[in-house]
């Protein structure tokens, strides 16, 4: 919104990111207060854990679902640089639909957070639909879809910044969650990597398919997160009954 105000009073982009420097030193000192507070993050925990010792089979098929749907997960820089160039919007109401993507993500992150409680598979078939239909609606064309479009993509990181992390918070084992986490996201950023060079060339050839192949790409995920989510409680059956 700082840098909406910006566009709006005819400023530029770089007296905008040059003020957002003040978000980025109060998240540096909101960070050090945490680590001051909260030394050992690990005293905090409560609720389910992993009682396996390894990461298993549930974990890998996780980590191959997340690169998946990471591939289809269209950035908002070539969504904001496709309005641009086609003036669906004015260069000024880019960063404002940010915003607005950003704001709906907050309130999926609390939606999908609850209905994961109720039901981890329905909150991710939800929020991976949703998700695939970002970009086919943005690239369709039009003030009103871009609009509507928006929240779709903070659903998307919302399946990344609440589902994902919940989930495989719950299959590391104690002592090796730095590790898992670790492992896990550098296979997510690179589905990313891969996924934002094969859109960037598809964007150039036909949005059609750039359309298709990020909606296939998360729509994908869907059997693979499944796959994982049965396996993960045939491991837990079976870690019972020993």
């Amino acid at each position: 919104m700082i840098a909406a105000l910006i566009l709006f009073l005819r400023g530029d982009y770089r007296t905008a990111y040059a003020l957002l420097t003040i978000s980025v030193v109060l998240a540096i000192m909101a960070l050090i207060a945490a680590r001051l507070t909260f030394p050992v993050p690990e005293r905090l925990e409560q609720g389910r854990t992993a009682t396996a010792k390894t990461l298993g089979l549930p974990y890998w098929l996780y980590m191959g679902a997340g690169a998946l749907f990471a591939a289809g997960l269209l950035s908002y820089e070539l969504g904001a640089y496709h309005l641009e160039r086609t003036r669906t919007v004015p260069s000024e109401w880019i960063p404002v639909l940010l915003a607005f993507s950003t704001g709906s993500g907050v309130a999926a992150n609390l939606i999908l957070g609850r209905l994961y409680d109720w039901s981890d598979k329905v909150a991710l078939t939800v929020g991976i639909v949703l998700s695939a239909c970002f970009a086919p609606l943005l690239l369709q064309g039009g003030f009103a879809m871009a609009v509507i479009a928006m929240p779709l993509w903070g659903i998307g990181y919302a399946v990344q910044d609440t589902l994902m992390k919940a989930i495989i918070a719950g299959l590391l084992p104690e002592g090796r969650r730095g590790l898992g986490f670790g492992m896990f996201y550098s296979a997510y950023g690179g589905g990313w990597l891969l996924g934002s060079v094969a859109t960037g060339l598809l964007y150039d050839r036909s949005t059609p398919a750039l359309a298709a192949f990020v909606a296939t790409a998360q729509l994908a995920s869907l059997p693979i997160f499944f796959l994982a989510r049965r396996e993960a409680r045939r491991e837990t059956q079976s870690n019972r009954s020993e």
